[in-house]
């Protein structure tokens, strides 16, 4: 922790599985919208399978012919048709995902210490950006990180637009992360992420600095920080999304 708060000139955040528990609501999306198309792979499609999709980006899933069969276009409707009502914790859907698969959905969690670290951070060093990157909907995630309480702490909210070329886990993700922020050298951006390959490979992709944070090494750092942080009232952030870096 100490590299990350004396030496980074911006630090950029993943958010699935680094500061928070959503992939349930990501897995249910899946085997929803299997049973939506009429696709045995509602009843047998695992956990473990939607977990071998972190870190793909959007254009990536949504072409696999593996997974959906011809219908790519009409499954990548109904994700992002599904997906919004569970953020919202829609009653009907959360019955129908438990009487398919037997198991209790559970709503977005955010990991304890992570309020805590983001509030350190930002105190630490006021005009240092602190960037969400993650690989949602850019609309989906701001939403998301809105419902958890944790917005107040990103100067930026980076997620999937239309230009595939520029989302994560493109390199140019980075480019679109740190645009205007006048970043001479890309060492000094920190990457914190929570998959030591997958996302220590997209740091090293661009040139950042990469961090793994487990959510047990979170609630440790949290332990150690300074109780009289915690009582310090932070700068209000412009909480922006950026344009496509062309290039």
């Amino acid at each position: 922790m100490q590299k990350i708060t004396k030496d980074s000139k911006c630090i950029i955040f993943d958010w699935d599985g680094t500061l928070v528990s959503c992939e349930q609501l990501v897995h249910a999306s899946y085997v929803l919208t299997f049973l939506k198309m009429g696709n045995d792979k509602a009843f047998t499609w695992s956990e473990a399978d939607t977990h071998a999709q972190n870190g793909k980006s959007r254009q990536t899933i949504f072409s696999d012919t593996t997974i959906w069969g011809t219908n790519t276009k009409e499954a990548e409707e109904i994700f992002y048709q599904v997906y919004p009502r569970l953020q919202q914790n829609d009653s009907v859907l959360f019955q129908l995902y438990q009487d398919v698969t037997g198991k209790q959905l559970q709503p977005l969690m955010v990991y304890e210490g992570a309020k805590e670290f983001l509030h350190y951070l930002k105190i630490q060093k006021p005009n240092r950006p602190i960037v969400l990157l993650g690989a949602k909907n850019e609309e989906l995630l701001r939403k998301e990180v809105f419902e958890a309480g944790l917005i107040q702490y990103f100067n930026r909210i980076i997620g999937n637009t239309v230009h595939a070329d520029a989302n994560k886990p493109s390199p140019k993700a980075f480019d679109r992360a740190v645009v205007n922020y006048h970043i001479s050298d890309k060492s000094s951006v920190c990457y914190i992420g929570d998959n030591p390959q997958k996302d220590m490979a997209f740091a090293q992709s661009w040139g950042a600095t990469g961090f793994i944070l487990t959510p047990e090494k979170l609630r440790e750092i949290a332990q150690f920080l300074p109780q009289q942080v915690s009582h310090k009232t932070i700068p209000f952030v412009a909480c922006l999304s950026t344009p496509h870096i062309n290039g």
